[in-house]
């Protein structure tokens, strides 16, 4: 019989949320003072897997580990403006969470943002997933997002974001 890899996560999410400040620190256990995992940055979306008092489980690429409630943030919060200021990137409209029980990886986009806040042009820059699939459809939902204009010196200024979907 052949060595079997690590085993995938396949519960479906009951959420997904974002990263609410500038980094998102994800725990082994539910624990401050548990080992640190792997971390997330701002305005990322992350899958809830589970809830345990102040703490949910999250997936991660190698599986899933503990992150604090109140450093996630809805769709909703993002987009009115939870940490955001006029020189960072903010959703007005975020992108539809994508969801695939069993998925497990990061994808890594990178989207051009027009001067209004439009989103003109997504490319696929990381799919660690293995599913082109997953990756298109979070292509199709990042292009329907919208952003706040980035204003620089009281100029609008078009932008390129990087955004992360962790599974």
């Amino acid at each position: 019989m052949p060595p079997s890899g690590p085993a995938i996560d396949t519960r479906a999410p009951v959420g997904v949320e974002y990263v609410r400040g500038a980094e998102l620190e994800i725990h082994a256990k539910p624990d401050a003072a548990s080992p640190v995992v792997t971390k997330y940055l701002a305005s990322e979306a992350v899958s809830i897997l589970s809830k345990q008092g102040e703490w949910v489980e999250v997936r991660t690429a190698s599986g899933s580990g503990w992150a604090k409630a109140g450093e996630l943030a809805s769709g909703g919060e993002i987009a009115a403006g939870a940490g955001g200021d006029s020189t960072s990137p903010r959703f007005i409209v975020p992108p539809e969470p994508v969801s695939q029980p069993g998925a497990a990886g990061e994808l890594v986009l990178e989207a051009d943002v027009s001067s209004s806040g439009e989103v003109f042009g997504v490319r696929v820059i990381q799919n660690t997933t293995g599913s082109e699939g997953l990756a298109a459809r979070n292509v199709a939902a990042l292009q329907k997002a919208k952003f706040a204009p980035i204003l620089k010196h009281g100029q609008r200024m078009p932008f390129t974001y990087e955004h992360r979907v962790h599974y």
